[in-house]
């Protein structure tokens, strides 16, 4: 962790003069990107003719201030950039006193930025173990479904297979997602570092879970299509989700590696904080959820309608698209849809809403694998089927004399 008072690095104004000071007298790394885009931008400004009594305009070596007005606390967001254990969610501030001067530490007299906000704590610590819990407890139960699917020969077909490669997407992301948060995000050398691998395992994650998504994205085109269309060949539908669902990921996160790759800025840190060209992986994520939106919406309608057809009570056609909807929604990933209403403001709304995040996302596969195999009909049926088998010979065994008589 970060000590709580970080030393500080004043360049005020035009003369640049550098001190590194702090109740710590620790030397940090400096961020030089910001201090160039500061000094350009702001320390190069002359001081406001309002009449008004400022604090300079300052660079404390991670965060650069314009010229504050006295009395007033400036709020900026952690530098994760520089350094990567601070949580992204957090501020550091900056006090500009009453005198026209930016807060003095008591203890050593030094101005002082407060970065006691940014570490990493309990709480967020509590979001990456929900994280790592959920994404091995999706990957134990999708592998078993696995197993299960391809053991019994009664199972097999279209649906199933397309279940199954959705199910190893759920497996390769679960996995990549545990060591990149054990091998990477929980470890500051590694970070500091920057590696070729951490990156390499940061892009491999990115596109085993735009793989994830897409995979939801072809289980609703999948499913579409078949009721939509009543006469489509469903070998060659497969086919065509396979393609799509392992091939088109690449295109969007190649992109991103390059860019990301290329940019000295976001090249830092194995890539461990957000950063805008993550839209390049995340378009298509919002895309096939989006997609799959409307899929569900025309599915009830067919649904719907064609309950309406065999006159079937009211009560049972709301019964069947109830029904429909808690299967669909797990299947092609629509609560996912709640994600993006992120409160603004307050530590304990966030913290409660990256925890509803983090069980969202992680026991995603758990969810699917419950409905679709271990709690399918077909399933229940031939394992129950397997079982009474298992038992009855055991039984011959045990009574061997039952079958001479």
């Amino acid at each position: 962790m970060i000590a709580a008072a970080v030393s500080e690095m004043n360049i005020t104004g035009t003369s640049h003069q550098l001190t590194t000071q702090g109740p710590s007298k620790a030397l940090f790394k400096i961020d030089y990107d910001a201090w160039r885009q500061c000094n350009e931008t702001v320390l190069q400004k002359p001081y406001p003719d309002d009449g008004r009594l400022y604090c300079n305009s300052t660079f404390d070596g991670w965060l650069c201030f314009d010229y504050t007005p006295a009395g007033e606390t400036v709020y900026k967001p952690c530098p994760v950039k520089i350094q990567p254990g601070f949580n992204p969610e957090a501020f550091g501030r900056k006090y500009c006193m009453e005198d026209g001067r930016w807060y003095v530490h008591p203890d050593t007299g030094a101005t002082w930025t407060d970065y006691r906000a940014c570490p990493l704590g309990q709480n967020e610590l509590g979001v990456i173990l929900l994280y790592i819990s959920g994404y091995a407890a999706s990957l134990i139960l999708c592998l078993i479904s696995i197993v299960v699917f391809n053991v019994f020969r009664q199972l097999k077909c279209n649906r199933v297979t397309l279940h199954q490669h959705l199910f190893v997407s759920y497996i390769l992301t679960g996995l990549l997602w545990i060591l990149y948060y054990t091998e990477v995000t929980m470890k500051r050398d590694v970070i500091q570092e920057n590696s070729v691998w951490c990156r390499v395992l940061h892009v491999l994650t990115q596109y085993i879970t735009t793989c994830n998504y897409v995979w939801m994205l072809c289980e609703g085109f999948y499913l579409h299509t078949l009721i939509a269309l009543a006469f489509t060949k469903e070998k060659k539908l497969l086919w065509i989700c396979i393609i799509f669902g392992w091939v088109f990921p690449v295109f969007p996160t190649l992109l991103y590696a390059c860019l990301r790759g290329t940019n000295e800025t976001d090249n830092v840190k194995c890539w461990v904080y957000e950063s805008s060209m993550m839209w390049v992986v995340i378009g298509p994520v919002v895309l096939s959820i989006v997609v799959n939106l409307s899929f569900v919406v025309n599915i009830l309608r067919i649904l719907c309608s064609k309950l309406r057809a065999f006159n079937s009570s009211e009560n049972h056609q709301n019964r069947r698209a109830v029904r429909a909807i808690l299967i669909l929604i797990p299947l092609l990933g629509l609560q996912y849809l709640v994600i993006p209403f992120r409160p603004s403001s307050g530590p304990r709304p966030l913290y409660i809403f990256n925890m509803i995040s983090a069980f969202l996302i992680s026991f995603q596969g758990v969810f699917v694998s419950l409905i679709f195999c271990f709690f399918n009909g077909e399933v229940m049926t031939v394992l129950r089927r397997k079982w009474n088998q298992e038992v009855a010979e055991m039984q011959c065994m045990m009574n061997p004399s039952s079958d001479n008589n």
